[in-house]
């Protein structure tokens, strides 16, 4: 028999669950029901601290009515304080895109991850499972904060795409970040339960192959790495109006460590200072490039390429061009935001030099500054030592 296109968008659509994690749920009072539970198996690789490297996330629901899982219409999973979305290339795939053309109407770029599902309905007396390919992508910022997108397309027996969108906001130590995802009850058949999820697993990042190591979108994990490890979590809420929480940790190898950098031989080092006081004269999802005088060593005018790569890290291009010369720069450095304005302070290495600056390098400099909401002004400060 023909299975209802109905059961079919059903199945497909419980994909979004995969970044729901449980507990225990409480029981309802239908009969044959048993409390929801699910187990969560983050991991990091390779899972060095400051490495490049993949999350993968599994997760295996089991209890509720008749065997199947209750479904859940709200969770928010907390990740680490540290560990961000690592995306070289920043690109967005609008929704209505995906949902339309699927994951090639996408830039590559955007893509960030993506996995399987098993999804489960009872319909009558009969049990129907489908298998769902999960697409992960990054999507249009809103209000600054990055948002993603995931597409699940069943394989059998018909093509049909369902989307989700979440947001990623700040969260709290020992968390950096948390994921918001609400789930829309998923309809079946007339007096039949939503369908649920059995099983999934879910990968974002990529490991980054020899050529494309710079390209490649990844995950970053953090630099320091507490001694019961990583630490994730998550709250969310049932159909039946249960609500609970969950939590897991992630060993990694190693600690964080200083390593000092050798000084140049003959080399002449010089105090590093400078201000500059700029104005955005582009926005593109994402990336802000500005410009401004500076104030300092080189009194210049400067200019900055910020890009937001996560709710709580950014990273910047930097040209400071004085005289006879210029020099460019790299940062990194982590993001907060308050009601109107934004701060960030990280660390910026000297990576090229023009003319009279060619020969001039630098590396652990100080790179900060604050960014008003309303305008975009920029506001940076770099200092430190630096040789030619």
């Amino acid at each position: 028999m023909r299975r209802p296109p109905t059961i079919r968008r059903a199945c497909v659509a419980c994909l979004f669950l995969c970044l729901t994690v449980s507990a225990p749920a409480q029981a309802s009072t239908a009969p044959a029901t048993t409390p929801t539970s699910a187990a969560i198996a983050p991991s990091l690789s390779p899972d060095r601290p400051g490495a490049k490297a993949m999350l993968d996330l599994g997760i295996t629901y089991s209890g509720g009515a008749q065997g199947v899982p209750t479904p859940v219409r709200k969770s928010v999973l907390q990740l680490p304080a540290g560990l961000t979305l690592d995306v070289p290339r920043l690109r967005s795939c609008r929704g209505a895109v995906l949902r339309a053309d699927g994951p090639r109407a996408c830039p590559p770029q955007s893509r960030i991850g993506g996995g399987q599902a098993l999804a489960e309905v009872h319909a009558g007396s009969q049990l129907l499972t489908e298998h769902v390919a999960l697409f992960a992508f990054l999507g249009p910022p809103r209000k600054d904060r990055p948002t993603f997108e995931i597409l699940g397309e069943g394989r059998t027996p018909l093509h049909e795409r369902v989307l989700l969108s979440g947001v990623a906001l700040p969260d709290a130590a020992p968390y950096g970040e948390e994921l918001v995802l609400s789930i829309p009850p998923i309809p079946t058949l007339p007096l039949e339960p939503d369908a649920s999820l059995r099983k999934l697993s879910l990968r974002i990042g990529a490991r980054p192959t020899r050529g494309h190591a710079k390209t490649a979108n990844s995950v970053l994990v953090p630099s320091h790495c507490p001694p019961s490890g990583l630490p994730f979590a998550a709250s969310f809420r049932y159909a039946d109006g249960s609500s609970g929480s969950a939590t897991a940790t992630v060993p990694c190898e190693g600690t964080s460590s200083s390593v000092a950098q050798p000084a140049a031989h003959g080399a002449r080092t010089v105090a590093f200072t400078e201000v500059g006081h700029l104005r955005a004269t582009a926005k593109h999802e994402f990336t802000l490039v500005e410009q401004g005088p500076a104030s300092g060593t080189f009194a210049g005018t400067i200019y900055v390429r910020l890009t937001l790569v996560s709710t709580s890290r950014a990273t910047a291009e930097i040209r400071i061009v004085h005289g006879g010369g210029s020099i460019t720069a790299h940062a990194t450095a982590s993001y907060k935001r308050s009601r109107s304005s934004a701060s960030f302070s990280g660390t910026m290495s000297i990576t090229g030099g023009s003319g009279a600056y060619a020969h001039v390098h630098g590396s652990g400099l100080h790179f900060g500054g604050t960014m008003q909401q309303s305008n975009d002004a920029l506001t940076v400060q770099m200092s430190g030592g630096i040789s030619d």
